[in-house]
């Protein structure tokens, strides 16, 4: 209240927040395997959070309730790049982004060279295939074909209008919010008459977009970050960051995925690749003769490689070497009955694949 009068400063977060469009994204990052961000490898962390949602928890704070939607879609970089091709959308891949221009006039645009004319051809086939598709899909389901899912494939395979253009031609780009929930429920739709889609998508991963939106005359708390995930969009959207954590080893991985990074920038890699190697020699010293890195191969199997390498006996010793870096660690324990000992883990498979 301010002189009897109710204030009201309703944040994009309260209202309007597109929580489908955020929660397809997330799905999709934590089903990313080996695309996941490297913040991820740094230390496994039990409850690390997604970086798109965590920068949609930031923006979505601090934007004011009447946001353009499609705009902040695109700060979490949920954008597609389209170059207009007689009046109709074509998405752009990585590659094809990277050749944007702009013209005199500020624009950004694509000029058409043979690159981008073999392009155009892959994309008349690929949307051609995309019809075949949607048609198995409604013959396998005739009740699909009005699903608003499916009539919006069919709007995007159309082919595009001919004659495409020619060499030295000019595209106009237009960046414009994909829609990660629509392929969601497509792949869903598809999936349930055993027909797999490509992927339609029209973006890479969010979490490698920058945005666009900073001011440095914010803070942002996060007084329980956990593995940080919050406080590092954070830092990448520019701001002041202050983050806690009462757990010491949660507090360790925000201090090597925040602080020391902000603090020393590049050169902290030589730092890290120097005493990650001191590391790496002392411990070799101490568990040589039990783990050890290099080391002659065992009688049994010595003998299959000089069998292997009869004609070539010479280069048995060039060969008679095991090269071990990794092993797996199992403890065990003796029985106080028949001396015999026991190991504590439930099976001896490393894998059935």
């Amino acid at each position: 209240m301010k002189n009897g009068t109710a204030k009201t400063d309703a944040r994009l977060i309260e209202a309007g927040f597109l929580c489908h469009q955020v929660g397809a994204e997330t799905q999709r990052e934590r089903g990313a395997s080996s695309a996941l961000p490297p913040l991820y490898f740094l230390h496994v962390w039990w409850a690390r959070r997604p970086l798109t949602p965590s920068r949609a928890a930031i923006l979505g704070s601090l934007l004011p309730a009447g946001t353009n939607p499609d705009w902040f879609l695109r700060q979490l970089g949920i954008e597609k790049v389209q170059a207009m091709v007689n009046g109709e959308p074509w998405t752009l891949d990585d590659k094809l982004i990277e050749r944007i221009k702009q013209d005199d006039s500020g624009r950004e645009v694509l000029i058409v060279d043979s690159v981008v004319m073999r392009a155009l051809q892959r994309e008349q086939c690929g949307r051609a295939e995309q019809r075949k598709l949607i048609k198995e899909v409604v013959n396998k389901n005739p009740l699909l074909g009005e699903h608003i899912a499916i009539q919006k494939w069919k709007e995007s395979s159309k082919p595009l209008p001919e004659p495409l253009p020619g060499e030295g031609e000019t595209l106009i780009i237009e960046r414009v919010a994909a829609d990660p929930a629509w392929f969601n429920a497509l792949m869903e739709i598809a999936s349930s008459v055993g027909i797999r889609v490509p992927n339609l998508y029209g973006y890479s991963r969010a979490y490698t977009r920058q945005p666009e939106w900073q001011s440095c005359d914010i803070t942002v708390l996060d007084p329980t970050s956990g593995g940080g995930s919050i406080p590092f969009e954070a830092l990448r959207l520019g701001y002041r960051v202050i983050a806690n954590e009462l757990n010491p080893v949660a507090a360790v991985i925000l201090y090597a995925t925040l602080d020391y990074p902000a603090r020393f920038g590049p050169k902290l890699v030589n730092e890290i690749e120097k005493w990650g190697a001191k590391l790496i020699n002392a411990l070799d010293e101490r568990v040589a003769s039990i783990f050890p890195r290099s080391f002659p191969l065992p009688e049994d199997e010595r003998r299959v490689l000089e069998a292997h390498l009869k004609k070539f006996p010479e280069l048995v010793p060039e060969y008679n070497w095991e090269e071990t870096t990794t092993y797996l660690y199992a403890r065990q324990v003796t029985c106080p009955h028949c001396g015999g000992e026991a190991p504590l883990l439930n099976t001896c498979w490393l894998s059935k694949e």
